[in-house]
Parts: structure tokens; sequence; C-alpha cells
């Protein structure tokens, strides 16, 4: 099973790049025409603040228009080679939903303009203990947040690595999973089916995860 998420605010991200370069050249410009006007400014100022725009647009345009991610459901290298894959498909078509849990991966790939993909995340199925759907907004529902909030509140050690690629997407789903003696949830954009298969593996809810 695999999901690869499209940027859903393809304009909102370009408008704020412009913004942001559009307003360092002003920025920058604004000292020397002050100087010319024979206006005493602080230029250094100027110059930082022009510099953090500069930043601020490349972070952006990298994160959210130059990286991209693939999510993957598949079958652990051991069971792969016992021919379990093999048993469980249909055709040549293997659907991965029909394993047990505990032999499949869920693993993340991080690619980055026409760079090759790396792993960031490779998780066993079977140590998830949580699929909830999020919202940006808490008027909306759970936040990343209040989710992390929640584990602290119990003492839990909780930490997340957001793979979305959609800038101010205003929803997704964190999946939790256990990870030796803490939490680490993955914070994604799935497609409807990827969607189904967590929920349904395990029922989401900020109150009803299973410890």
């Amino acid at each position: 099973m695999r999901c690869v998420p499209e940027q859903k605010n393809t304009r909102g991200i370009r408008m704020i790049i412009a913004a942001l370069l559009i307003g360092g050249g002003i920025l920058y410009a604004l000292p020397h025409a002050a100087q010319a006007a024979g206006i005493r400014v602080i230029s250094w100022l100027f110059d930082a603040l022009t510099i953090g725009c500069i930043v601020a647009a490349v972070f952006l345009l990298v994160r959210y228009q130059m990286t991209g991610f693939q999510y993957i459901v598949r079958t652990k290298a051991e069971y792969d080679e016992s021919g379990l894959a093999a048993a469980y498909a249909v055709g040549a078509e293997l659907n991965v939903a029909d394993l047990p849990p505990e032999t499949l991966d869920f693993v993340v790939i991080r690619s980055q303009g026409a760079r090759p993909g790396v792993m960031e995340c490779v998780l066993g199925v079977e140590q998830l203990v949580s699929a909830v759907p999020i919202r940006r907004r808490k008027a909306d529902g759970v936040t990343k947040s209040a989710l992390r909030d929640k584990y602290a509140a119990e003492g839990q050690e909780y930490v997340y690595y957001d793979y979305t690629v959609t800038f101010l997407a205003d929803s997704a789903l964190a999946l939790v999973f256990i990870d030796g003696n803490r939490y680490v949830g993955v914070i994604l954009e799935p497609d409807e089916r990827m969607k189904a298969y967590f929920t349904q593996l395990k029922p989401g809810g900020i109150n009803g995860s299973k410890m």
C-alpha cells in the first residue's frame, strides 16, 4: 500500500513566498532611500529583517514546494523471505490489508528536488496504538498540541514528526506508535484507502488510545 500526498495549498504557499521576497527587497531598499533623503536610520536592523525574509522564503520553498513524501505499508523482509507475502497475494497483486499487522512495516520516504528519496521512518505496524484524526484549529477537533499535551499529562514521553506536504493543512492523521519506552507520533496526509486501513486497524480518538 502506497500513498504520495499532494500539496493542497499551492497558491497560498506561492503567495507567501512571493510576499516574503518582495518584502525583503523593500526592506533592503528602504535604508538607501532614507539616506539619499538625508534621513538617518539603523541600517543593520533593515539588513537583518531582509535576511530573515529571505531565509523564511527559502525554508518555505524547500519544505513545501521541493519536499515530497511517500507513505508505504509493506511486508517486513523476514516475511518476504518466508513466502508469506506470496501466499496472501491474489494473482500477482498483494493486498497488505489482508496480512497480520506483525508482518508489516510502515515506512516514510522523503525526497527533495531531483535527489532520490531516503527512508525517514520505519515502524512496525503492530506497534501502532492509536490513529487520531487531527485538525489545525482547536475548535474543529483534536490538534497536534492537544495530542502532545495528553501524553505529557500522563507522564509519557511523546515526540512527533510532521510528514505533511500541505502548508497549513486543515486536517491530517496522527499515527501514534510505541517505540521502546516512548510514544512516537507520525503526522500524515494519507489517501482515503490508507486512512481507512489505519483507523479500522486501531480506532482513533484522543480519549480512546490504548496505552
